[in-house]
């Protein structure tokens, strides 16, 4: 976003369902997040609700490929050319991701790619990101690390000086986690496919017990599950995210709740009602005028109060560990 000129005041409309780095990147250059509703049946933005918080303060939309599922990128790319916006990726979750053949990551303006321990393409911390111009990735450079690795033709317009400042955020990689990242990418397509097809057998084996929903797979897409998102039925399935978590852990099944509060109604995002320490945002918050509590996403409110999600490093086919997983779920239709 710095690379393309993101800065205070601007409206970037994202998805308040997902990991709280998202929108803290919006938070960070003084930017205003304005949050749409996801899709009833996947969990990334929902275009037409992006549509319909388009305001002449809109600068851009960031769509997140969460649980390593992409979003409508072709539906989004074309929202953002007739109302002249950037689209950015966030594919943290989605490393190897594909939608009608295309790797997610290539279908915005430009797109980041967080590479953290824990991701399908680890490392320590840091991460990558992809620009369609030259000028906004050397941009999005100069605020990680000095600008001697600028291109020639640009470098040598700098003195030493120039090349050397100290002015820089630091926001950088580093070298070890690099070269894990590096030495992960041979097998990355392979685990991936592997985590598909774990998946879909789930999938398959939860299709006899009533109440119990993977999301299917958008049309022409590959998902590559960085995490198991378990949607159910509250009419089916009366007990809320933390006691299914509860009922799952007797069975000797790990899970937990990824997002337990849509992002528009964390606390700290509610600078009108909030009691506790000031923070660097509600400033720029307060600024725009804009208040949460008027923000309707009621698909990402309902979802957050009937999923949870388990890690999904089944990076080799495993029929008989997928068989397992299903008796543990087969007890939450079991209540007590």
């Amino acid at each position: 976003m710095l690379g393309h000129g993101i800065g205070p005041g601007d409206e970037v409309i994202t998805t308040p369902y997902t990991w709280g780095a998202t929108v803290a990147a919006i938070l960070a250059i003084g930017a205003v997040p304005v949050f749409a509703d996801i899709q009833a049946d996947c969990p990334v933005i929902d275009p037409e609700s992006v549509a319909s918080r388009i305001t002449p303060r809109t600068k851009a939309i960031l769509a997140v490929h969460l649980f390593g599922y992409p979003a409508d990128m072709p539906a989004l790319r074309q929202i953002a050319n007739e109302h002249g916006l950037y689209l950015f990726e966030d594919g943290s979750q989605a490393h190897g991701a594909r939608l009608k053949g295309e790797l997610v990551g290539r279908f915005g303006h430009a797109s980041a790619f967080s590479c953290m321990a824990l991701k399908p393409l680890g490392g320590t911390e840091g991460g990558y990101c992809i620009f369609e111009d030259k000028e906004a990735a050397e941009r999005a450079y100069l605020h990680g690390k000095h600008p001697r690795g600028l291109a020639p033709d640009r470098a040598e317009s700098l003195t030493d000086e120039g090349l050397l400042d100290s002015l820089q955020l630091g926001w950088r990689p580093c070298a070890i986690g690099a070269e894990l990242v590096r030495t992960g990418l041979p097998t990355l397509d392979a685990e991936n496919a592997d985590r598909r097809e774990n998946a879909r057998h789930l999938r398959s084996l939860l299709e006899d017990i009533p109440g119990i929903h993977i999301d299917a797979e958008p049309e022409g897409s590959e998902p590559i599950y960085h995490l198991m998102s378990i949607r159910y039925d509250r009419e089916i399935i009366p007990l809320s995210p933390a006691e299914c978590l509860e009922k799952l852990a007797s069975t000797g099944l790990g899970a937990f709740h990824y997002v337990p509060t849509p992002i528009h109604r964390l606390r700290r995002m509610n600078w009108h009602n909030y009691d506790g320490p000031d923070i660097f945002w509600h400033r720029q918050l307060r600024d725009s005028g804009i208040h949460y509590n008027e923000t309707r996403c009621p698909t990402a409110e309902r979802r957050s109060q009937s999923s949870f999600e388990m890690g999904w490093n089944w990076t080799e086919t495993n029929p008989h560990a997928m068989e397992q997983i299903v008796s543990a779920l087969r007890a939450l239709t079991t209540i007590l």
